[in-house]
């Protein structure tokens, strides 16, 4: 069961990112707000999203049989690493903005 969780969370991570990767795409020019709905939302995006959640949770569970702290990593790995990358996409976007109004 570790082998198929550990599994299960890295596709739900890969898809993550990758339905990440499209709305940042999407919304180039625009600061996404971490807790709302982006301007632009890809298409299949959402559905995306919701599929890698189920991924995530179930590989959590998968991975709970070998101990609570391999549960913390897989549940932490994927959000956190795309709260890092949608931090860095809106930092990067009020930059251009600045030196646009410069």
């Amino acid at each position: 069961m570790f082998i198929a969780g550990i599994a299960a969370a890295v596709i739900g991570i890969v898809l993550l990112h990758v339905a990440l990767g499209r709305t940042l795409r999407a919304n180039a020019g625009v600061r996404i707000p971490f807790g709302g709905r982006p301007r632009e939302i890809p298409h299949g995006s959402i559905q995306m999203r919701a599929l890698t959640a189920g991924m995530i949770v179930l590989g959590a569970v998968f991975v709970s049989t070998e101990g609570w702290h391999w549960t913390l990593m897989v549940v932490a790995a994927g959000p956190v690493a795309a709260m890092i990358v949608l931090g860095l996409h809106n930092r990067r976007v009020s930059r251009e903005a600045r030196s646009a109004d410069a």
